[in-house]
């Protein structure tokens, strides 16, 4: 039996589960976060290249998290595009485009993307911006990020394991794609900055996103792969 973590499967095979997630919705609680808490009215979201379907999912949830909160905030979505070699590593790239979104005035940068995203995560919070990371939660790696770091979209890839380790001992082992669990990261030394009231916000978005009444992005495909170069 094999797990192939963020490995969409097309056709299902009895012995491989892909272990998938929603970052759409992960994305949507970031971006109603960065409105909640946004000075300026201006947010931004810098992803990894746009062929790369949860780099979309990420940022369309992004966006449409702001404007359900407030569709006065001003949200800008860029994604680079640059050398195939500089996938996931354009360190360049990601602080000349932090830079950009700063001078314009946002105050709240969210950056999906391995290293091209943590690029964008350290020079935003260089220049005293709040951060949102994504995929894992940056705070015990890059300790330069505590003091702006407010939260991460994070995909639970451990539970996710966990989940179907049990089901394979329970002789459920699922075929194709398995979703895991979505979620943010804690909000560490920025807890003080969260109000109760946003807080009980984000508590009913979750709520409306597990029932179905919030739409929270691009739909998932299982015609799409992650990492399918074009």
């Amino acid at each position: 039996m094999f797990i192939g973590v963020e490995q969409t499967q097309g056709s299902p095979l009895p012995n491989l589960t892909g272990l998938v997630f929603h970052e759409d919705r992960s994305g949507f609680l970031s971006g109603a976060l960065a409105a909640l808490t946004t000075q300026t009215h201006r947010v931004a979201a810098l992803g990894e290249a746009k062929f790369i379907d949860p780099m979309r999912r990420y940022c369309d949830g992004f966006q449409a998290g702001v404007k359900y909160i407030d569709p006065g905030v001003n949200v800008t979505v860029t994604y680079r595009e640059g050398p195939q070699e500089k996938l996931f590593d354009d360190v360049d790239w990601g602080q000349t485009a932090a830079m950009r979104v700063v001078h314009e005035g946002a105050d709240g940068l969210f950056a999906a993307g391995g290293g091209t995203a943590d690029a964008v995560l350290e020079t935003a919070a260089q220049q005293k911006v709040t951060v949102i990371g994504a995929e894992t939660d940056p705070y015990t790696r890059i300790t330069e990020l505590r003091p702006w770091l407010i939260t991460s979209a994070i995909n639970n890839i451990h539970a996710g394991i966990r989940e179907l380790i049990g089901l394979k001992r329970a002789g459920k082992f699922p075929s194709g794609n398995y979703f895991g669990q979505t979620r943010l990261a804690p909000f560490h030394e920025l807890e003080h900055q969260i109000s109760p009231g946003s807080k009980d916000r984000l508590n009913q978005i979750i709520k409306g996103i597990e029932n179905g009444s919030i739409k929270t992005g691009i739909p998932w495909s299982e015609n799409s792969s992650p990492y399918q170069i074009p």
